[in-house]
């Protein structure tokens, strides 16, 4: 079992049963479409969240085997993240049906918010690559960096589509919790190398 989850084809078609089972539904039946926003939209917060928590366990955990298993998909999960993401936008898209509507509601705080979110998602998605890695170089990592902004957005993206707390804290404040501790963790040991420099001087 743990040689099939392994393979890395297999773990994309994993990632990809949720969207093919929501574009079926969609294809046998367009009125879903608003029904699909909010799924599709959870599926690529709860992908990115997966993503961001394995850097602060590992900081906090050390060296585990399942954690190594998710840093090596670390880049699937956040190209899933993303195609969910576009697919919550073509869903929103296809339900509103208004052009003019959509115009008018991209410039309100609560859409706008989605729509960076998911540009950053976008550029970070395209350059989830080896040779983009090679590319860019040091800008990389501070392209990759963005998708800390890319989340804060999403939350108040979430929290003010839906009016209320509690879904939005429920995805979210775990990551905050785990985020945390890492930095308080960094300082702490930050304080004791410098503490035993100045011992060994």
């Amino acid at each position: 079992m743990l040689r099939i989850l392994k393979i890395p084809e297999l773990f994309w078609v994993v990632l990809a049963i949720p969207a093919i089972a929501m574009i079926i539904g969609f294809v046998k039946d367009p009125v879903t479409a608003f029904d699909l926003v909010h799924p599709s939209g959870e599926f690529s917060v709860r992908l990115m969240i997966v993503a961001m928590m394995v850097s602060p366990l590992r900081a906090i955990l050390g060296r585990r085997g399942w954690l190594d298993w998710l840093l090596s998909r670390r880049r699937a999960l956040g190209v899933a993240a993303c195609g969910y993401g576009v697919l919550h936008l073509a869903f929103y898209l296809y339900d509103m049906g208004d052009w003019a509507m959509i115009a008018e509601e991209a410039l309100i705080f609560s859409i706008w918010t989605g729509y960076l979110a998911l540009i950053i998602f976008i550029a970070m998605a395209l350059t989830s690559n080896n040779a983009a890695q090679r590319a860019l170089r040091a800008n990389w990592k501070r392209l990759q960096r963005l998708v800390y902004p890319a989340a804060l957005l999403i939350a108040l993206h979430w929290f003010y589509v839906d009016g209320e707390w509690k879904s939005m804290a429920v995805h979210f404040v775990p990551l905050l919790i785990l985020e945390t501790a890492r930095i308080i963790l960094m300082f702490k040991r930050r304080s004791a190398r410098r503490a035993t420099q100045a011992m060994t001087r």
